[in-house]
Formats: C-alpha cells, sequence, structure tokens
C-alpha cells in the first residue's frame, strides 16, 4: 500500500470488534468494543426528570440505565439560536429569550433524550433534548428549521444554493445541515436520504407516545455501519474486513448509499491476520500501556485520573552535552506530534496537562506551540490548546464521546484497589488469539502448551468450550489448557512441545 493512502480496517472476533483508520500507511484512530459493552451513544430514550437543579443549570434523567443522565441547561433550550452561532449564515432571525432550566423541566415529566456521551466511571451518560439522526451526506435534526451547509463550502453562492435545495425538499419542523461528504451528491441522492432519516425520526415519535417510560426508543446504528458513515469518503482508498457477515452486511449498506464505490470495499482472506499485516497490534499494544517511546529516545508517560489526563514528556539519555537546548527542542517537537497521535488513539478527552521539558527560551517555548497546532490539525474531536504557562505546562481540552481505550479495555486492579490497572479478561484473551496467530506465521507451530489462571479457563471452557475451540480451529495449533492457581487474572504463558517457554518469543511491544 503507497503511504499516501486513507484506509479502514475491521476485525471482528466472538469478544471484540476493533476498527482501525489508516491515514499516510499509519494508524491514525482505533476503536474497541468487547462483546460486553453496552454502547449507547447516540441512542434516544423516554426519559423521566428525576430532579431539577437550578443552581446547576442542570437536570438528572432517569433513563432505565444503572446512573441517571445528565442533563445541561444548553442542551434543553431552544436549539435555533444554539446552531445560529455555530453556523451564523442562517436566514432565522428570532429573538433569543434566556430561559431557566425550572422553566423547562418538572419532576417527574416524561421527555424524549439522546445520548451524546457516554457514560464514564461514576459519572451518567450526558444527554441532550436537541435530537439529531445522522445520515452519510445529511443530519436530521427534528424540532428545528434550521438548514445549514458543511463549513468545508466556503463559496457563499453554493451555500445559498444547498440550502434553497434542502428546504425545498425537507418535511414540516426538521431541520438539516449538509455534511462534507453530500455536498457533490445529487438532489435524488439528498432527497432520498430525507425520507430515510425523516423516517427514523417518525418511528421514535410514535414509540415516545407509545411506549413505557425509562425505555431505549431509537437504537443508535452499529460501529462498523458509523464507521463508514462518519469516515468513509471519495478519498478512502479501500475498506478491508475479515469477517465474512459483517462484509456482506456492509457490501449491502454501501450497495443503497454509493454503490459506485462497492470495489473498495475487500474481504481479507491472507492467513496473516489484517492487525498484524498493517502492523496494527503493537500499536494497539502500546495505546495501553502508560509509557510511550519517542523517536530520538526519550518517552510520555500518561496518567489518567478522575479530573484530569497529565502528560509528562521524559528525556531521553542524549540530554547532557553543547546541543542540549537543541536536543529538548527536537525531543518536545517529537512529544507534540506523538501526544497528538495518541490522543486520537486513546479517545483521551476533558482536561489534558502537558509537561513538556523545561525550555529557557521564549521562542523554543513558541515553536512547540505552533508545532502542536499543526499536529491535531487532523483530528476530528473540538479540541483547543493554551501557550505553556509560566510553569512549563500547556493545557489542553478535547471533546470525547466515548469510552476512552485505557477505560474501556482495562479493570481496576483487585490487589492494588485502584492504584495500577491490569488487562481485562476480554483483552487477554484477544492478546492470547494474537499471539497465536503471530507464533503460527513466524514458527509454524502446531501445538502449545496453555497455562492460565482459573478464571481465564472459565472463560475459555464456558459455553462447550467454544471460545478454546475457536482458537484450535483459527490457528491451526493444538493447545493443552493448563490452569495455574498462584497466576495473576490476567497472566499466561506459553510453553512449546518440549516444555520450554516461549511466551516472550512472540509477545507485543
Amino acid at each position: 500500500m503507497k503511504n499516501s493512502k486513507r484506509g479502514i480496517l475491521i476485525s471482528t472476533t466472538p469478544y471484540d470488534k476493533r476498527i482501525a483508520i489508516m491515514e499516510g500507511g499509519e494508524l491514525a484512530e482505533l476503536v474497541v468494543e468487547g462483546a460486553s459493552s453496552n454502547r449507547v451513544l447516540g441512542n434516544i430514550y423516554k426519559g423521566v426528570v428525576q430532579k431539577v437543579l437550578p443552581a446547576l443549570k442542570a437536570a438528572f434523567i432517569d433513563i432505565g440505565l444503572e446512573k441517571a443522565g445528565f442533563l445541561h441547561q444548553d442542551d434543553a433550550v431552544d436549539r435555533n439560536a444554539l446552531l445560529r452561532r455555530e453556523y451564523g449564515d442562517d436566514d432565522d432571525d428570532s429573538p433569543e429569550e434566556p430561559v431557566d432550566i425550572h422553566e423547562l423541566l418538572k419532576e417527574g415529566q416524561e421527555i424524549m433524550v439522546q445520548v451524546i456521551k457516554e457514560p464514564i466511571s461514576t459519572k451518567g451518560a450526558r444527554l441532550t433534548t436537541h435530537l439529531s439522526f445522522a445520515g452519510r451526506f445529511l443530519v436530521c435534526m427534528p424540532g428545528t428549521n434550521f438548514v445549514g451547509v458543511s463549513k468545508r463550502e466556503r463559496d457563499p453562492v453554493k451555500r445559498r444554493e444547498f440550502k434553497k435545495v434542502v428546504r425545498r425538499l425537507k418535511g414540516h419542523n426538521v431541520g438539516y445541515i449538509v455534511r462534507t461528504n453530500g455536498l457533490r451528491e445529487s438532489e435524488l441522492e439528498i432527497a432520498k436520504q430525507m425520507r430515510e432519516l425523516e423516517n427514523k425520526w417518525e418511528i421514535t415519535n410514535h414509540n415516545f407516545h407509545t411506549q413505557p417510560a425509562e425505555t431505549c426508543i431509537y437504537k443508535e446504528s452499529e460501529s462498523v455501519e458509523q464507521t463508514i458513515r462518519e469516515y468513509f469518503s471519495d478519498n478512502t482508498d479501500y475498506v478491508y474486513i475479515d469477517d465474512r457477515e459483517e462484509y456482506f452486511a456492509m457490501r449491502e449498506y454501501l450497495r443503497m448509499l454509493s454503490p459506485d464505490k462497492l470495489d473498495k470495499i475487500k474481504l481479507w482472506s491472507s492467513s496473516e491476520s489484517l492487525f498484524e499485516y498493517f502492523k496494527i497490534e503493537d500499536e494497539y499494544a502500546r495505546s495501553l500501556q502508560r509509557q510511550v517511546p519517542l523517536p530520538r529516545g526519550g518517552n510520555l508517560v500518561i496518567e489518567q485520573t478522575e479530573a484530569l489526563v497529565s502528560i509528562d514528556v521524559n528525556t531521553g539519555p542524549k540530554v547532557y552535552g553543547k546541543d542540549q537546548a537543541k536536543i529538548i527542542l527536537e525531543t518536545n517537537i517529537d512529544a507534540c506530534y506523538e501526544i497528538a497521535k495518541q490522543l486520537r488513539l486513546r479517545d483521551i478527552g476533558g482536561l489534558i496537562v502537558i509537561d513538556f521539558i523545561d525550555m529557557d527560551s521564549d521562542d523554543h517555548r513558541d515553536i512547540i506551540f505552533q508545532e502542536f497546532k499543526k499536529a491535531i490539525r487532523r483530528d476530528k474531536a473540538p479540541i483547543s490548546v493554551a501557550p505553556i504557562s509560566q510553569f512549563g505546562l500547556m493545557e489542553v481540552t478535547r471533546k470525547r464521546v466515548r469510552v476512552n481505550l485505557m477505560t474501556e479495555k482495562t479493570e481496576v486492579c483487585p490487589v492494588c484497589n485502584g492504584n495500577g490497572h491490569i488487562l481485562s479478561l476480554e483483552t487477554t484473551l484477544s492478546l492470547i488469539d494474537r499471539w497465536l496467530a503471530r507464533a503460527h506465521n513466524k514458527a509454524h507451530l502446531r501445538k502449545v502448551t496453555l497455562v492460565v489462571s482459573r478464571p481465564l479457563v472459565d472463560v475459555l471452557t464456558q459455553d462447550m468450550a467454544k471460545m478454546f475451540h475457536y482458537l484450535e480451529y483459527k490457528h491451526h495449533i493444538s493447545i493443552d489448557l493448563v490452569e495455574d492457581e498462584f497466576a495473576h487474572v490476567n497472566q499466561f504463558s506459553m510453553y512449546d512441545d518440549k516444555g520450554e517457554e516461549i511466551t516472550d518469543q512472540f509477545n507485543f511491544s
């Protein structure tokens, strides 16, 4: 593959689904969902107002999940004003009237809300009453008559033409935003997608009036379909899928949207795993680690807390000498691009504090500020950056809508009571799977002894040993399963047919 190509890789197993976005031959974004993940992002619920808190300008809404959702006043007021501020080019000049949350909502009131941010840690889902149904070309917004066009279209004449077409075709009391992917689409395709999105809204509205409270009345599309919708465009060169069922489902989905691009979707049939071929396995493993190496010997240390994420930039062994200031600058520049990459890979959000290596020169500090702004240009998430402070710290805020990789794929360690993390059983099983793939392809092993903890034995042997037989069949390897009562929950060891341990030979960095 040429380094300039952009692609999407989708890998499916019984225990997780992984979606990789490739840019310039490198991994740019990664979405990983375990089989037990209960995604609610984008879902719409018939909720009940549990408590209204005027002092916080917010309300808690019971939507039937473990924790009540959080609805801020800004997500409950008139949407037209917010959209005008965002796009600044609509013809609706209706005045804005400030309204308090207690005037909008009463305890016990039934309300239709949509999840805009997944529940994270001890916090419930973030909710909005500003509903939206996203298609590949359009975003449909019930309850508003606003019509907007992607900011990528800068020609004012074309913007006006787009809005005229949308206003003529759209239904009553629904607004639209024309997405970047829709700027080159025909009027027929725009009209076709409008009918699909408005039909979703009609069904959802019907469900709200007929179904009981605290239930989901609209479920968002699966992650693979969302990824195609969000990332697949004219600039996409390839989409590889390693699961036949997923492959045919995706072709059927794309056949309705863009039949002329069906040839870009390909079924991965090589004996080497999809993610191994594209060198993603090591990147994925690093994305779950606390320490990340830099090209010239330095490293990043990423620490996550409830309030913020701290990133410490450390020097390598060559920091001392005559060119100390130059080496520090180069290491900090390396850190800018690696941090930008890790923010996307791990989907880190909220407040991020970066402690760069101390620089004496104001010019060097400004260079780092400018380099970091360059590094984050490809990030689709809303992100803002402040210059390096007098204390040598850079503050970054980034919007996150789903649980980040570290939270999703690790568990709080029962031994240290939350001071550290261990890999979850799902992730450990994934590592065993990928270890076997690497061992089979590089050493052509036919038999191994797998030593694991009791919980992992249970996972492998439940449901008539479905997972155990899956691993043997997939990798053409005979496995002797041995329980070690002293092994940690996420620990596994591999031995060859001579009884020699070979775990480290095929481990991931």
